[in-house]
Parts: C-alpha cells; structure tokens; sequence
C-alpha cells in the first residue's frame, strides 16, 4: 500500500499487518495531534519511503520513536527503537481500506473524561504496555 504525508514530499509503501485500528491515549500522542491517534500495525521491514527529505524521526521514550514530515507536520509512524515493532498513522494510507476495525485502545488510564468511543475495544493500561514492549526489547 502506498501512503504520504499531509504535503507529499514524504512517501511510502507499507504492508499492514491486518486492518486492526489502534488508538493511543497517551499524553505525547495526545500533546503532537491534539487528541488520538488511530494507528495500523504493519509487517516488520515493510515500511519503506520513497521520498524521505523530509522525513524526522523523534526520540520520544527509551523504546520508542516517531516519524513524522518535517514540512508539513504530518504523524507518520510509531516505531520500538529496534525496528522490531511499527505501526503508521491510520489515515495517512493514499487508499484507506473500507473494512477497517476499531480493536485495541493503549494507555487507557491516561484518557480524559471528556471523550470516549462507543466501539467495545481492548483496553490496556500504561503499565500493561510498558510491559510488553519491555519483555520484547529483552
């Protein structure tokens, strides 16, 4: 599948790793898309960009970094350090497929009162995901 940012100048080709939709309430997540992202695991080594000038990477944990186009902004993908471990921006696919479903909702205590989606989802805590991506990093 192909993909890009908001501008174009950063391009991609993907492979998903199923059309499970995962959203993140963690306070980064929240803080660089002023609410959730909705993202989509994609097979290990298959994200691969076609034009990356303007491709960023951000340090954002001791596990964890981001991707993102440094010109227009656009979130692109979530990623372990070690490559072992990617998932991209649900919405920035050039063809988003139809039969998406919402599955998972991560760092759910971390979710303000405010909102809350209406689709029965797993739900796991910070703790519970700081533990497995911990346990795989080992």
């Amino acid at each position: 599948m192909k993909g890009q940012c908001l501008c174009g100048v950063t391009t991609f080709d993907v492979e998903l790793n199923n059309h499970d939709v995962h959203v993140c309430h963690c306070s980064i997540c929240r803080r660089q898309t002023s609410g959730v992202i909705m993202t989509i695991d994609v097979k290990q080594g298959t994200l691969v960009f076609d034009q990356q000038d303007h491709l960023s990477v951000f340090n954002s944990s001791e596990w964890g970094e981001r991707g993102f186009c440094n010109a227009c902004g656009t979130t692109l993908f979530w990623r372990t350090k070690d490559q072992s471990y990617c998932n991209i921006n649900a919405f920035s696919l050039n063809d988003v497929p139809q039969d998406l479903k919402l599955d998972l909702e991560i760092y759910i205590d971390s979710k303000p009162d405010f909102y809350s989606f209406s689709n029965e989802t797993k739900k796991m805590t910070e703790a519970e995901v700081v533990a497995l991506f911990t346990a795989q990093s080992e």
